[in-house]
């Protein structure tokens, strides 16, 4: 399960939970081709009106966002993130 930790500068304090099968499903529809499709078309209309070009990814191979999910597993406890401001918030995320 990945948690996001946030420590506010008044004290107050949350933690938000992810478990893995909410990453797997955001995984899943992250790797669709139809939502890249759908982000290609509007990118290049978007860009077409500014005269821009940038790159954008085709898609995201499904079997390599399962794999890099499997992994996350294997290090459990692992600091991804821990990071502390000026006015004293903090925001740890650990897996």
């Amino acid at each position: 399960m990945l948690k996001v930790k946030v420590k506010l500068k008044d004290k107050k304090e949350f933690t938000v939970p992810l478990p893995y099968a909410l990453l797997q499903a955001g995984g899943w529809v992250a790797s669709s081709p139809l939502l890249w499709k759908y982000v290609n078309n509007t990118f290049i209309r978007k860009n077409a009106e500014e005269n821009a070009k940038s790159f954008i990814p085709a898609s995201i191979d499904r079997k390599e966002v399962k794999h890099l999910l499997r992994e996350l597993k294997r290090y459990r406890g692992l600091t991804i993130v821990d990071v502390k401001d000026k006015d004293g918030t903090e925001v740890i995320v650990r897996l």
